[in-house]
């Protein structure tokens, strides 16, 4: 790994593994696979090592004591860090980001209603505090019908994608564990179940790479 990045004082392959989860490294790199950048790249390199060393340490079973052990490095989060994330959790930025929903709405006539307000209201040149006024009384954006893609697409199975791994690990082929995590599983239709995990597990596994 050429050039390999830091983050919070400490390089960024141990903050990783140390702060984000597996899943969350998954989703950055699958949100960035058709993104042609140089410095993005750079990045790149180190999460796919970073799951590499992830994988690994779940096989042998050291993975929680590694991750505490870096863990236990990272600096402690600033107070005003802390103050913004608990903000966030109790909803106060609720309405800008129903804003920001409603200038992407599913509903066309919405949309345009959004847009009219942010060209009109001149929003583009106001601070948020300028315009909180109108945000928090408008009306709740609407979203497109239907479940969204899962992002990576393994996400709501990757519980099922981890014993595969532990079974192709201890010997068995991926189709044989494919064919267990869908006998485990127990839905209906196990045949082509098997057929989903398999080529799930083969994505998950190039990403890596």
């Amino acid at each position: 790994m050429s050039r390999v990045p830091r983050y919070m004082g400490m390089a960024y392959f141990d903050a990783l593994i140390a702060g984000r989860d597996e899943i969350e490294i998954e989703e950055s790199l699958w949100r960035s696979r058709a993104r042609k950048d140089d410095d993005l790249e750079r990045y790149s390199e180190v999460e796919r090592a970073a799951l590499r060393e992830i994988e690994r340490l779940k096989t042998e079973g050291t993975y929680k004591a590694e991750r505490a052990r870096l863990a236990a490095k990272l600096p402690p989060r600033s107070p005003e860090l802390v103050k913004l994330g608990e903000r966030v959790q109790s909803g106060e930025f609720e309405p800008l980001q129903n804003f920001l929903a409603g200038l992407k709405s599913a509903d066309p006539e919405q949309r345009a209603r959004f847009q009219r307000l942010y060209e009109e209201g001149d929003f583009a040149n106001k601070a948020p505090s300028e315009t909180w006024h109108i945000i928090s009384c408008l009306e709740p954006a609407k979203k497109a019908k239907g479940r969204p893609n899962a992002m990576p697409p393994w996400r709501h199975v990757v519980s099922y994608l981890d014993e595969m791994r532990l079974a192709v690990r201890a010997g068995a082929s991926i189709p044989q564990a494919a064919r267990d995590a869908a006998a485990m599983e127990g839905f209906a239709e196990q045949a082509s179940r098997a057929k989903y995990f398999e080529r799930l597990y083969r994505q998950r596994a190039l990403l890596r790479k």
